[in-house]
């Protein structure tokens, strides 16, 4: 049986906590200062993305917490990940602010129309090769959950880009035209 008394702050469910506070925050903060939502409250009522999504963070937060953290070529490459996503994150928010409404084309948007996406894989990636630095089970689990992340997103993505279509139409079909879906060639 485990011991929950080993569960300690050197696990690795540090870095999800860390980022999911951090974005919390900041959505927040971006909403007040921007006036209105930057999150499609649709997407949270909707039962397909519930279940694509909330799943895999809730088995994310299960690997990582016993999943302690060992210092490792992996782990630093991981943490370059995290701190990646983190800035590409806040680039994301700050251009979201700053465009106040409608359809976001500026900023990081001019270079990838999902940037948060972008960021949240990133993170993802970063996760699953810091888990790789505690053992290949856990690296294994990690790598399959960043799959399932993915492959989550994507479905998403698509889903809120035929929101964006129906909403902004040929603005929209121009903008997906010039600016890749996640970075400079994708």
């Amino acid at each position: 049986m485990y011991n929950f008394a080993s569960l300690k702050i050197c696990s690795l469910w540090v870095f999800p906590i860390v980022w999911f506070m951090l974005s919390w925050v900041l959505m927040i903060i971006a909403d007040k200062l921007r006036g209105t939502p930057i999150e499609n409250r649709e997407d949270h009522r909707n039962p397909k993305i519930f279940i694509l999504c909330v799943p895999s963070m809730l088995a994310l937060l299960i690997v990582s917490i016993f999943t302690p953290i060992v210092s490792g070529l992996l782990f630093w490459i991981g943490f370059i990940f995290q701190l990646i996503a983190a800035f590409i994150y806040i680039l994301s928010i700050i251009a979201f602010i700053k465009s106040k409404t409608g359809l976001n084309k500026i900023g990081i948007y001019r270079i990838s129309r999902n940037p948060m996406y972008v960021a949240a894989i990133l993170l993802f990636i970063g996760l699953a090769l810091m888990a790789w630095s505690a053992g290949v089970l856990t690296g294994i689990l990690l790598s399959m959950i960043t799959l399932w992340k993915i492959i989550a997103f994507y479905w998403v993505i698509r889903h809120e880009e035929r929101f964006l279509e129906s909403k902004y139409g040929n603005d929209y079909i121009e903008y997906k035209k010039v600016v890749h879906r996640y970075l400079l060639f994708i």
